[in-house]
């Protein structure tokens, strides 16, 4: 494409070069630059890819785009000025990849917690109606039969639009895509059309980012913002900020509740098993479905992702199959069976409100003593880690304090703001900074019918220190030391 049409109704100034470059692809990494590529030169939080315009050009790049002034422009290559490469970045994305969002029902979630499950669920549910789907987040991306990795909640845009060429040209009718605050802020989903939101629940998370809830907030429902009113917006009725959702949305407004016959789709008739749940609908769909899942935050993540198949024309019949076909959904309550005699459950609940909904589902489980095992990740929200000490200290009957993912922090420093959580006399817990350790120890304590829950890293198989990534999967380690602590 040249890049004169690639510019069309782009604000921008040719700041030297020609505008008949051909342009090949465009790419925001200038390791990744090829012949005749268009290099996007973004002003990241740690690393300016301005610094990397000449690497890029050596690489083969024939055009870039920048934010700043540079003091050299080099001959033979076309320099595009923007006021924002990242919203640069999706619009040159769409023109070049031909909108293929215009083929696509993408839909997507956003929300505190919830976001991946909701999405797992919604995935299965069209990929059993439609043949085959997509899906885009936090545990992996998938188009139709096709695994990629996942790097990130929400890739950056024009991955987004690549992936959504890709789905085109394999006939992939239906996305699902969990759309995080980060993205939403930083234009990765920028004047993308959604024939669908879903918003889960909001409760404080990343403040480190955005400062306070009123910021957080009022990013998530630019999600709501984009859609038409052609398109649907999904609306947790029983989280404290729907009507704020619900005034910010363009769509149409349905809702979802675990109680409220306001709803469009809700219940208040549900059992919880060991392993999974049942109950019955009213509102739009009156029928009973079973998941093999547990806690009650999971009937609100299947409530979204019914009713939103159902606005999707998916068939009520098509809709209880998928989801009880669905084992489990990867690191969010997922059980660890090597035969113990105890239950091990491994979750991704690393925020407070995260934490708090699965320890109160345990709390009402069969068991005798619970064993709780977490962390907090270094560089993010500080402000939680005391917050999750007090419900550790409230619900568990020992407690063991880890290593999450403590990047570029002091693991210590972060054990005391955690241990400050605690009551001054609280001495049921431990702290072992090696995670596998603290598996280890976790599971030799238990005893028959006791709960052990792995909290915060969930379906994650790197662990990230300060200077480098090591591979640790929790449930690997958890399921290995039931194996060699038991005798199994």
């Amino acid at each position: 494409m040249k890049l004169k049409n690639l510019l069309y109704n782009i604000d921008y100034e040719l700041k030297k070069g020609s505008l008949e470059k051909k342009i090949t692809e465009i790419k925001y990494d200038s390791r990744m630059i090829e012949k005749d590529n268009l290099f996007v030169a973004i002003s990241g939080f740690e690393v300016d890819g301005h610094r990397f315009i000449d690497q890029a050009i050596k690489n083969g790049a024939t055009a870039v785009v920048i934010e700043d002034e540079l003091s050299d422009y080099q001959s033979g290559v076309s320099y595009i000025k923007v006021n924002n490469s990242r919203k640069t970045m999706a619009q040159l994305g769409k023109i070049f990849f031909k909108n293929p969002l215009k083929d696509i029902k993408l839909i997507g979630i956003t929300g505190t917690n919830g976001k991946t499950t909701t999405s797992y669920l919604l995935y299965n549910i069209l990929k059993e109606a439609r043949g085959k789907a997509a899906l885009f987040g936090t545990i992996k991306n998938i188009i139709g039969s096709r695994e990629l990795d996942s790097k990130r909640t929400t890739p950056e845009s024009v991955d987004l639009y690549r992936y959504f060429s890709q789905m085109r040209e394999e006939e992939v009718e239906y996305g699902v895509m969990e759309v995080s605050s980060h993205a939403l802020d930083l234009y990765r989903v920028e004047g993308m059309e959604f024939a669908a939101a879903i918003f889960t629940n909001i409760s404080p998370e990343h403040l480190d980012y955005h400062k306070n809830l009123e910021n957080y907030r009022a990013v998530k429902s630019r999600l709501f913002a984009q859609l038409n009113s052609d398109q649907y917006a999904v609306i947790n009725l029983d989280d404290t900020n729907a009507d704020y959702i619900q005034e910010k949305s363009g769509g149409k407004n349905y809702f979802y509740s675990l109680s409220s016959s306001r709803a469009d789709l809700y219940t208040s008739d549900y059992e919880l098993h060991q392993r999974g749940m049942e109950y019955r609908t009213a509102g739009r769909i009156e029928t009973l479905f079973k998941l093999n899942l547990g806690g009650v935050f999971n009937i609100y993540n299947s409530l979204a992702a019914i009713l939103t198949a159902d606005l999707m024309r998916v068939e009520q019949e098509t809709i209880k199959k998928a989801l009880t076909n669905i084992p489990a959904v990867p690191g969010r309550f997922e059980i660890i069976n090597a035969g113990q005699d105890f239950q091990i459950v491994v979750d991704y609940a690393h925020t407070p409100d995260g934490m708090k909904n699965v320890l109160k589902t345990a709390s009402v489980m069969d068991k005798n003593k619970l064993i709780v095992l977490f962390g907090c990740g270094g560089d993010r929200d500080r402000s939680k880690r005391a917050a999750m000490a007090a419900l550790a200290e409230k619900y568990a009957d020992y407690t063991i304090v880890s290593n999450d993912n403590p990047r570029s922090e002091e693991p210590a420093e972060i054990f005391a703001e955690i241990e400050a959580g605690f009551s001054t006399d609280f001495t049921n817990y431990e702290v072992i900074a090696d995670r596998k350790k603290a598996i280890k120890k976790a599971i030799m304590l238990a005893q028959k019918d006791d709960l052990v829950m792995l909290l915060g890293r969930g379906h994650e198989k790197f662990q990230i220190l300060k200077n480098k990534k090591i591979e640790l999967d929790d449930r690997k380690v958890a399921y290995q030391a039931a194996v060699e602590a038991k005798g199994i």
